[in-house]
């Protein structure tokens, strides 16, 4: 039968498969870091076990580590607690550690991209929700908890149900101004931030392909955000070049035998998948993440930021500009706490803040707001006036530059 590229990675690590019980996984890849390891390593302590296979596991410090003066001892008695129990642990059980300091110590969802570590076809874990990152380049990557973490370490395996599979294709050009993060947002904001639970993402289409390796990590990072168990996208020319020269990668004959196992991960005509999704990069544009969850982004009017020169600063020059005005995603009010008619709290959504205009989410000028919706005048009059009775309309004006008003609200 066809099968999505998600389904081969998978079938060709199963080891063991019985009927009523989850699969057993084989590692390809196993990352490690200070916060989600202790327990697993003392669990592996206390059974009298050992590394199953070191030279499969990576650590490196990065979740509590300072920015600053990296070689000094660190202040935070937790996070030197925990730098001190990764060291102690990658020596005693003979894991290769990037430790502050060593030129290949980095974000643990970095590092092996920029190693070569991360390669297409392979499964890789991580005691870290994000870990999704790594399918960009074709790879069956997801988080894991700390239990899990001390499997893989004791047999390189982990037990797993095989998910569900989700396509996401955006086709088009993506308009100036417009990133992955957009496309990634846009597709949180259409599906909801549980839209994919239980599912693998593959993300396909011409906008896709047309990412840099950068740009495709960040939309399988934030996979998550979805709820999906992890988000790939099929290896291409532009993952051959990124991985190629890199120290991990392979080399010569292997590099050749490497690039042709490669080529053959791709979804079969006519595959299958449990549900897709379909979105036209041409319509996307600029988003700013909603609070609380990203899946209240709201988007740009325009595609990109451009300019307005005010009636007050009409001969100003380059300095003169306008702020994107804003609209709610379609069916995504901007925010939906504490709002009725009459009664208003501060906005809770950054991109209200430098509106020009209404809007479109919310009411215009003179007339009632809408109920549910944010808006800057909103924000604006809540903060000189926490408690208003009533609300009775606004009176929109242009933003001088450099200015923090959108509107002059009236109150009862």
């Amino acid at each position: 039968m066809p099968k999505t590229l998600a389904e081969k990675v998978y079938e060709a690590h199963v080891v063991r498969s019985a009927a009523g019980e989850p699969d057993l996984l084989y590692i390809d890849l196993h990352l490690v870091h200070e916060v989600t390891s202790p327990q697993a390593f003392d669990g592996l302590r206390a059974a009298g076990r050992t590394v199953r296979r070191p030279d499969l596991t990576m650590a490196t410090e990065d979740h509590n580590v300072p920015t600053l003066d990296i070689l000094a001892p660190i202040a935070d008695p937790v996070s030197r607690a925990q730098i001190e129990a990764l060291r102690t642990n990658a020596a005693e059980f003979g894991i290769r550690l990037a430790p502050m300091g060593d030129r290949d110590q980095g974000i643990v969802h970095v590092i092996g991209p920029q190693l070569g570590m991360t390669q297409p076809g392979m499964t890789i874990v991580c005691g870290d929700s994000h870990t999704s990152t790594h399918g960009a380049f074709g790879a069956l990557a997801f988080g894991i908890g700390t239990s899990e973490v001390e499997h893989v370490l004791a047999t390189q395996t982990l037990p797993q149900y095989k998910p569900k599979q989700m396509a996401v294709t955006v086709d088009g050009q993506l308009p100036p101004g417009v990133s992955s993060k957009d496309v990634i947002l846009a597709v949180i904001a259409q599906i909801g931030t549980n839209g994919a639970q239980g599912h693998v993402i593959e993300y396909r289409g011409s906008a896709i392909e047309a990412l840099s390796m950068e740009a495709r990590m960040t939309i399988c990072n934030m996979s998550i955000e979805a709820g999906a168990k992890a988000g790939l996208i099929a290896p291409d020319q532009v993952t051959l070049d990124f991985l190629r020269g890199r120290p991990h990668a392979p080399a010569g004959a292997d590099w050749n035998a490497a690039v042709e196992y490669w080529s053959t991960l791709r979804t079969d005509e006519g595959a299958v998948f449990d549900r897709e999704v379909v979105l036209d990069a041409s319509t996307l544009t600029p988003s700013s993440p909603g609070a609380p969850t990203p899946g209240r982004a709201c988007r740009s009017t325009a595609s990109s930021p451009t300019r307005r020169t005010s009636p007050t600063r009409a001969s100003a020059g380059p300095r003169s500009r306008r702020w994107p005005t804003w609209a709610s995603n379609p069916g995504r009010p901007c925010a939906r706490s504490r709002s009725t008619p009459s009664s208003w709290a501060p906005a809770r959504t950054a991109a209200s803040r430098t509106s020009a205009s209404p809007p479109s989410c919310c009411a215009a000028s003179g007339s009632t707001p809408t109920p549910g919706c944010w808006s800057s005048p909103a924000r604006w009059a809540s903060r000189r006036r926490p408690r208003p009775r009533a609300w009775t309309g606004c009176s929109w004006t242009p933003v001088p530059s450099g200015g923090a008003r959108a509107a002059r609200c009236a109150w009862a």
